[in-house]
C-alpha cells in the first residue's frame, strides 16, 4: 500500500471538499472519530469501509490504497530529465512529439503508480494529436495507426489516473489534456463528457477570490496582499491562456483586418498586466508575446502580404528591444518567434 488509510481519508475528504464535521454527519459518527482516523490514532470499523468509501466516492480498494502507489521520486526525475533531452534535439516539433510519446507510453506501462508521469504522458500525447489531426497539420499521413494506438493508450491511462489519483489539480489537468485527444480525433461527445467537468469561470465563484477575502477577515490587509500576489500571477496565466487561444483562431481564420484588430486587444490586455511585474509569470509572459506577434504575421501573410509581415516582424523586435526585459529575455522571445516562423512558413 502506497498511503495509509488515514491519509487516504483525508486526501479523499478534502477532495470532496468536506470538512471532518460534514464528513462525520454524513456517516453518523462524531467529528472526534474522523480526526482519529485521519490522524491514524484509530481505524475505522471494517463495517464504515463501504459507506466511506461511497461518501468519498471511491473504490474500498482506493481508500484502503492498494491503487494509490507512492510516486517514484527518483523515477520521475528520470524521466523527466529524459524529456527534456529529447526536446532539446534537433528534430522537428511532431518527430520531438512522437519519440516523447512513445517514450512515456513505455515508462507509464512499467511504473503505473506515478501519477505525474502519467499525466506527462496525456499531455504529450495530446501535443501529438495536435501535429497527427489531419485538419491541422496531418504531419503522420504514413503512421495514423501507430499515432492511434497511442491515444488510445493514453485515453486509457488518463481514465485511469482520473479514477485513482486524489490530487485534484493532476484529476483537472488530465480531463483537459484527455479531452484534447479526443478533440483532435473528432471526437466531440467524449471531448465534451471530460470538458463538463473542469472549473468554470462563468460564475465567478472561484477559490482565490473568496480566498483573499477569508485572508483579510482572518488575518488583516497586510497578510492578504500575499495572496493577491498569488492570485494576479494566477490571473494572469489565466488570461494569457484565453488570450492566446483567441488571436490563434482570428489569425488563422478570420479576415485580416478583424484579426489584426482583435490581436491588438489581445496585447493591450497582455501589456496591461506587464505594467505590474509582480503579476507576471516571466516565462508565460515572454512566450504569450511571442504567440501574439507570431499571429499578427499568420494574418498579414494569409492575404499574402509579405512586405508587410517583414515589416511587423521589424516593429516587434524594436518594440521588445525597447521594453524592461533582461538580454537573456530578449533574446528568448525572438527565439521562440523564430522557432514559430521556421515551423509554420509551410502553412503561410
Amino acid at each position: 500500500m502506497g498511503n495509509t488509510i488515514g491519509r487516504n481519508i483525508k486526501n479523499y475528504r478534502k477532495n470532496k471538499g468536506f470538512t471532518q464535521e460534514e464528513l462525520a454527519d454524513l456517516l453518523n459518527v462524531t467529528p472526534q472519530a474522523v480526526s482519529k482516523w485521519e490522524s491514524e490514532n484509530s481505524m475505522p470499523d471494517v463495517s464504515m469501509l463501504i459507506p466511506l468509501a461511497k461518501v468519498l466516492g471511491v473504490s474500498t480498494d482506493a481508500l484502503l490504497g492498494y491503487d494509490s502507489l507512492s510516486e517514484n521520486d527518483e523515477v520521475i526525475a528520470r524521466v523527466k530529465s529524459t524529456i527534456e533531452s529529447m526536446n532539446n534535439s534537433d528534430e522537428g516539433r511532431a518527430q520531438k512529439a512522437l519519440r516523447i510519446s512513445e517514450y512515456l507510453s513505455t515508462e507509464t506501462t512499467l511504473n503505473p503508480g506515478c501519477f505525474e508521469i502519467i499525466l506527462d504522458y496525456v499531455q504529450e500525447t495530446a501535443n501529438l494529436s495536435m501535429y497527427a489531426d489531419p485538419v491541422l497539420e496531418n504531419c503522420f499521413p504514413d503512421d495514423t495507426e501507430r499515432v492511434k494506438k497511442l491515444c488510445k493508450d493514453a485515453i486509457r491511462k488518463g481514465v485511469y489516473l482520473i479514477s485513482h489519483c486524489s490530487d485534484k489539480e493532476l484529476v483537472e489537468k488530465t480531463h483537459y489534456a484527455v479531452a484534447w485527444i479526443y478533440i483532435h480525433d473528432k471526437d466531440f461527445d467524449n471531448a465534451r463528457e471530460h470538458i463538463n467537468v473542469l472549473p468554470s469561470i462563468s460564475t465567478c465563484r472561484i477559490k482565490e477570490n473568496i480566498g483573499m477575502e477569508l485572508t483579510f477577515f482572518e488575518s488583516g490587509f497586510e497578510k492578504m496582499k500575499g495572496d493577491i500576489a498569488d492570485s494576479s500571477v494566477a490571473l494572469f496565466d489565466l488570461t494569457a491562456s484565453m488570450m492566446n487561444t483567441i488571436a490563434q483562431d482570428y489569425a488563422w481564420y478570420g479576415e485580416r483586418e478583424e484579426g489584426i484588430r482583435v490581436i491588438e486587444w489581445c496585447e493591450k490586455i497582455i501589456k496591461a498586466f506587464a505594467t505590474r511585474k509582480e503579476t507576471l509569470n516571466m516565462n508565460h509572459y515572454l512566450r504569450v508575446r511571442r504567440s501574439l506577434a507570431f499571429f499578427k504575421l499568420v494574418s498579414v501573410r494569409r492575404a499574402g502580404d509579405e512586405e508587410g509581415a517583414v515589416k511587423l516582424y521589424n516593429e516587434f523586435a524594436e518594440e521588445i528591444k525597447a521594453e524592461d526585459l533582461t538580454d537573456e529575455q530578449k533574446q528568448t522571445v525572438m527565439d521562440l518567434l523564430q522557432n514559430d516562423i521556421d515551423h509554420y512558413s509551410k502553412y503561410t
